[in-house]
Parts: structure tokens; C-alpha cells; sequence
């Protein structure tokens, strides 16, 4: 891949980011937090791929990509460990809200983490732009 493919690719994966994380937002504006925590974790998830796509690394699966955010960007010391947490979290969060039956998570509880996910989203947003 070229490193002009790698910026379009991971341009690509900021904007679907960004489209996660209105989608969360109006969810949970409509009273839906089980779809807006899954939301959330996309969001986190394609700037984590963005962040990745830079680095030359695509993950296959989501486990994958936990494993390669956390080898690449986490113990490299370029992103702080609550980010790898956060995946983590949103990753669980978006299982249970996706498949579970009795998932609960309050409405502000979900507002924090979609401005959690938007902390990841924008760092990322500033490593593919220069910014």
C-alpha cells in the first residue's frame, strides 16, 4: 500500500468515525442508548483503524485490532493506556447492547463514553490531517 492509499484509507475511517458518532449522538437523543453505546464503539473502532492504516497495519478481526492498537500505539507509548481501555469497555458494551437482553446503561453513563470515543476520534482525526 501506498502512503497515499494509507492517508485516503485512514481519511476514510475518520469519517466514518465521525458518522458513528453522530448516529450515537442522535440515539441517544432519542432515547435509545443500547444502539448509541454501539455506535460508540464504532466510532472508537474506525479511528482506532485509522490510526492503524498509518502505521501500515490492518486488522482482520476486532480482537485483532484490540491487540494491534494495543502493540502499536499503547505499548509504544504514543497513546495513553485509558484509550486501550476504552476499547476495551466499548467493545464489551456494544456486545452486550447488540445481543444481550437485559443490558442497562444509563443515559448520561452513555454520553460520557460517546465523549470518550470523540477524544480518540479527534486525536486520530489530527494524526491522518497533520493537525
Amino acid at each position: 500500500m501506498t502512503d497515499e492509499n494509507r492517508l485516503a484509507n485512514a481519511r476514510a475511517e475518520i469519517e466514518s468515525a465521525r458518522d458513528a458518532l453522530r448516529v450515537a449522538e442522535a440515539a441517544l437523543g432519542m432515547g435509545i442508548p443500547r444502539d448509541a453505546v454501539s455506535r460508540t464503539y464504532y466510532a472508537a473502532f474506525h479511528a482506532a483503524r485509522a490510526l492503524l492504516v498509518l502505521e501500515g497495519v490492518e486488522a482482520k478481526t476486532h480482537a485483532g485490532l484490540a491487540h494491534l492498537f494495543n502493540m502499536h500505539l499503547i505499548r509504544t507509548g504514543r497513546l495513553e493506556p485509558r484509550f486501550n481501555l476504552l476499547l476495551a469497555r466499548l467493545f464489551s458494551y456494544r456486545q452486550a447492547s447488540d445481543y444481550g437482553y437485559a443490558f442497562t446503561l444509563g443515559a448520561a453513563d452513555v454520553g460520557v463514553e460517546i465523549e470518550s470515543a470523540r477524544e480518540l476520534v479527534d486525536l486520530a482525526d489530527k494524526a491522518v490531517t497533520g493537525g
